[in-house]
């Protein structure tokens, strides 16, 4: 996708690999997470029943629409995990606006 301003072409694109794994299907979004882009993890999110991990070690920027596309996901499947990786900018964002107590993040995928 991209989001066309006047005198300015920004490319904004959010790709999202889906994985079956045993223990749970595992996202890996990788991108921005935000209102350009939270229907495209919308999208690979809903069909998903039983445990689901994502994993936001990809994602580069993450918004508040990134956020409640997150929370949504969460609240329509309580088997939803998230886990941050090593991305600061996503950890903070999660944790400044509470949303990490709820959906109870992880720092790494377990092996």
């Amino acid at each position: 996708m991209t989001l066309h301003l006047p005198g300015v072409t920004a490319p904004v694109e959010l790709t999202v690999r889906a994985t079956r794994r045993a223990d749970a299907i595992h996202l890996a979004p990788v991108g921005d997470l935000d209102a350009a882009t939270a229907h495209v993890f919308e999208v690979a999110v809903a069909p998903l029943a039983g445990p689901v991990v994502v994993d936001l070690s990809g994602v580069a920027f993450l918004s508040c629409a990134g956020v409640r596309a997150l929370l949504d996901a969460h609240q329509r499947n309580p088997q939803f995990t998230v886990v941050v990786g090593p991305a600061h900018a996503v950890r903070r964002c999660l944790s400044v606006t509470g949303a990490d107590e709820i959906l109870g993040v992880r720092e790494a995928v377990a092996a």
